[in-house]
């Protein structure tokens, strides 16, 4: 279509998620919650008026074509009554904003353009959409802050409504989630009631996927057309993923031991058993090596960066995810703001093993830094390419190197002493068959930093017993 001056375009953005997606400890709240408003930004594109350009997680960019200034008015009126009704009226905030496209102006300028009109709404906006006025002596049992109205099955405490909508959302989507991925077959497809029987060993894994200024990418898209394109091969690359990581996930009889909180946008989040981390990042970066991505004038590989946490089962997952995402944010720190000079190296992981411990009092990177020295977050830090070498160097130490050695050169170092003598006296403890690939797995590992055998030891009952 061309950029004539009736051009108009009208965006949607959920905000203030905190209070509507994440406000509970609840998987399947969770998981409803986040649904809701993919579905709604989703389901906004099937008025007749609205031709869908972009949809994210919770936000969503559409084109409406030739239009009056007075029709645009109640375009914009019939979608804000739609987003205050059932059933996002009860826990979610949303906020709408329409431009006209001038002649010849860019696609990214126009949303550019809206975005900040959507940030002034949510600056005038409560944070906290207010529930409606219910006779009730408790709070909610699940969130704390909404008045507690119903009764939920199998549970002690009582759920406000806001909760009790999101929940059965939550899960109803169980059954459906993977349908995009196995069409009628995800009918098959079991997922466990509890993370307690997705762990392994009372363990689980919270993994944050995000991709990599995809919204510098995205500013490069000069058309509708572009926009478009961009928007689908994203989600065509995140099906893929998911794809390849349910048909691999192990499983516990016919139960598939994988949750997903979140699946939308450029974000993904996932848990799976502790053990099945390390596969289930190598299936994602594997089934994300695209072709590069083709706008006006650049090509663009799109790269991912992830965040790792390795905890018990039982922990606060709003915790944990948070802990996730710090550590997600912390991979790309070393990105450039070049995105078409990203290469297969820009695909990042870091960890974090709280399988010991329940909460940290500072930001993930101080406590890294803190709890781990003198390694480094970067000795935690490593490139899509690394993680099968790695995985396999650390099956060859935790299968030939005497463990207690392991920890006794993690106390030298944490002392600032010498480990070099320890490290021949624990090798010559080992069979000499096992012994020079042992030394090589050490060293690739290690590189010219010692302090990479906290690395080791951190990682010596997380990495599982099978080669991925």
């Amino acid at each position: 279509m061309s950029s004539s001056s009736s051009e108009w375009y009208l965006r949607i953005e959920a905000v203030n998620i905190d209070h509507s997606v994440y406000d509970t400890n609840d998987i399947s709240t969770i998981r409803g919650g986040s649904s809701l408003l993919l579905n709604a930004v989703r389901k906004i594109a099937e008025k007749p008026e609205l031709k869908r350009v972009s949809v994210g997680a919770s936000t969503g960019l559409y084109e409406v074509g030739m239009s009056t200034d007075a029709r645009m008015t109640g375009i914009e009126a019939e979608v804000r009554k739609y987003l205050q009704g059932e059933p996002y009226c009860h826990f979610a905030t949303f906020v709408v904003a329409t431009t006209k496209r001038e002649r010849g102006e860019a696609i990214d300028d126009v949303n550019k353009r809206l975005m900040a009109e959507c940030s002034l709404q949510q600056y005038q906006t409560p944070s906290f959409p207010f529930p409606t006025y219910e006779e009730s002596a408790e709070e909610c049992g699940f969130g704390g802050t909404r008045p507690a109205v119903h009764d939920i099955e199998g549970q002690e405490q009582k759920a406000s409504h806001s909760v009790s909508v999101r929940r059965e959302e939550g899960k109803t989507l169980r059954k459906e989630l993977y349908k995009p991925c196995f069409n009628e077959e995800s009918a098959e497809i079991e997922l466990p009631d509890h993370l307690e029987e997705l762990a392994q060993n009372d363990n689980i894994a919270v993994i944050h996927f995000d991709g990599n200024r995809f919204g510098k990418i995205r500013d490069h898209c000069k058309t509708t057309e572009e926009y478009k394109r961009f928007d689908k091969t994203i989600q065509g690359i995140q099906k893929q993923a998911i794809c390849q990581i349910v048909k691999h996930t192990p499983k516990t009889g016919n139960k598939v031991r994988l949750e997903t909180l979140l699946w939308g946008g450029d974000e993904i989040e996932l848990v799976v058993p502790a053990p099945q981390a390390w596969a289930t990042l190598k299936r994602f970066f594997d089934a994300t090596a695209t072709d590069p991505l083709k706008t006006t004038g650049k090509e663009f590989n799109l790269t991912w960066s992830a965040g790792v946490v390795f905890c018990r089962h039982n922990l606060p997952i709003l915790q944990v995810r948070r802990y996730a995402d710090q550590l997600c944010s912390i991979a790309k720190q070393r990105l450039s703001d070049k995105p078409d000079e990203f290469s297969s190296n820009d695909n990042r992981v870091v960890y974090l093993n709280m399988s010991s411990f329940d909460l940290i009092e500072r930001d993930v990177e101080s406590f890294i830094a803190s709890y781990h020295a003198p390694a480094t977050v970067g000795d935690f830090t490593f490139t899509m390419n690394e993680i099968g070498q790695l995985h396999t160097d650390m099956l060859t130490i935790t299968r030939s190197f005497p463990k207690n050695k392991v920890y006794e050169i993690v106390e030298l170092l944490q002392n600032s002493k010498p480990v070099d003598e320890l490290e021949e006296r624990a090798l010559k403890m080992v069979e000499s068959s096992a012994r020079l690939a042992l030394k090589e797995a050490i060293s690739r590992i290690l590189g010219e930093r010692k302090e990479r055998w906290l690395l080791i030891g951190d990682l010596w009952n997380l990495i599982g017993t099978q080669a991925l």
